[in-house]
């Protein structure tokens, strides 16, 4: 069978990598297309995948995103091939177009927040949810059918930890042993408050006796970085699974790495710049393993309070991410069959 994977965000690249070794795995053509965003066609090119690069970022200005929306319709209505099925995380992209087609499609998502959800849940045939993500009210306003829609108990994040081995030699990119990592809230993302402001410059004051990892997306963000000698950042992307596991803290403006350390038992902090959160986040957030806050000082607190609580027992452990792994590919060959 042909099918179509449509790669718009950074965070995609990771959860996809499985599914696709998979797909290619049981014998099916994969067509690959990639919206040029963040560190999106760099880490699809780590992985020896050279996409079909179709569209970019639009900025924040809602007409600007939306004259970028139309654009990338029409780009991948005229140049992805022939396909038989459609998949993707988010679905805004490949759902209209394979409804156009008269195709199928199947939508992987795990955000409630996502502006374009309303043409996701219009157009797409399948959906894959975790079970947290809260989605009756979605099922009852669109019409969706119980058949439409299978959920697997787990995160998004869980389905490539699970291949997850540790690369013992990933210090020596970075100048130091010991640091914390600190990634910039996205404010360029449809999803934050127009009037959110970064909280980034003052946690670099209230950590100036930390190594800090920074990582920001944009190349403005640099710049906030000026003057300190405890702060570096890459040149291209690293690991993020190994980012995580050699930190001694996460703390994030978004959710995926803040996730991505709390699964695999690492001080999880996300800043993340409006009051409601993502459900998946949620549920770490009431479990324990990730903490919210806005406040650079309380989120210090928390660091020095949570440092001696990142041990090697069970450090790492991806048994139960395995089984998650298993599970959504399951699902996935079970909807395509």
């Amino acid at each position: 069978m042909r099918i179509w994977i449509d790669v718009t965000n950074t965070p995609h690249v990771n959860v996809l990598m499985p599914i696709y070794r998979h797909l290619r795995a049981n014998g099916h053509e994969l067509i690959i297309t990639a919206r040029d965003f963040s560190e999106t066609i760099p880490l699809l090119r780590q992985n020896g995948i050279e996409p079909i690069v179709i569209g970019s970022h639009h900025g924040k200005s809602r007409v600007r995103k939306i004259i970028g929306l139309l654009e990338r319709y029409w780009q991948l209505l005229t140049r992805v091939p022939k396909f038989d099925v459609a998949f993707s995380l988010g679905g805004s992209y490949t759902s209209p177009i394979a409804w156009l087609r008269r195709k199928k499609s199947i939508t992987f998502s795990d955000n409630d927040f996502t502006t374009h959800k309303f043409i996701t849940y219009l157009f797409s045939s399948y959906f894959i949810f975790p079970s947290y993500l809260h989605y009756e009210g979605a099922k009852k306003k669109f019409h969706l059918r119980d058949e439409q829609i299978k959920t697997f108990e787990g995160f998004k994040e869980d389905i490539y930890i699970a291949d997850y081995t540790v690369d013992e030699h990933f210090l020596e990119q970075l100048p130091w042993r010991e640091f914390i990592t600190i990634r910039p809230e996205n404010l360029k993302a449809a999803y934050v408050p127009k009037d959110a402001m970064t909280i980034v410059p003052e946690l670099f004051e209230v950590f100036k006796d930390q190594n800090i990892l920074f990582l920001p997306r944009y190349e403005e963000e640099k710049r906030m970085a000026e003057g300190y000698d405890n702060i570096w950042y890459p040149d291209g992307p690293l690991n993020g699974l190994d980012v995580c596991y050699y930190t001694k803290a996460m703390l994030t403006g978004a959710g995926t790495f803040a996730r991505e350390a709390a699964l695999l038992g690492v001080p999880a902090v996300s800043f993340f710049p409006r009051k409601e959160f993502l459900a998946v986040d949620v549920v770490l957030q009431e479990q324990g393993k990730e903490f919210k806050s806005r406040d650079p000082r309380e989120i210090r607190e928390y660091v020095v309070r949570s440092g001696e609580a990142k041990t090697k027992n069970g450090l790492g452990d991806t048994s139960r991410s395995k089984k998650v792994l298993a599970e959504v590919l399951s699902i996935i060959d079970e909807i395509i069959k």
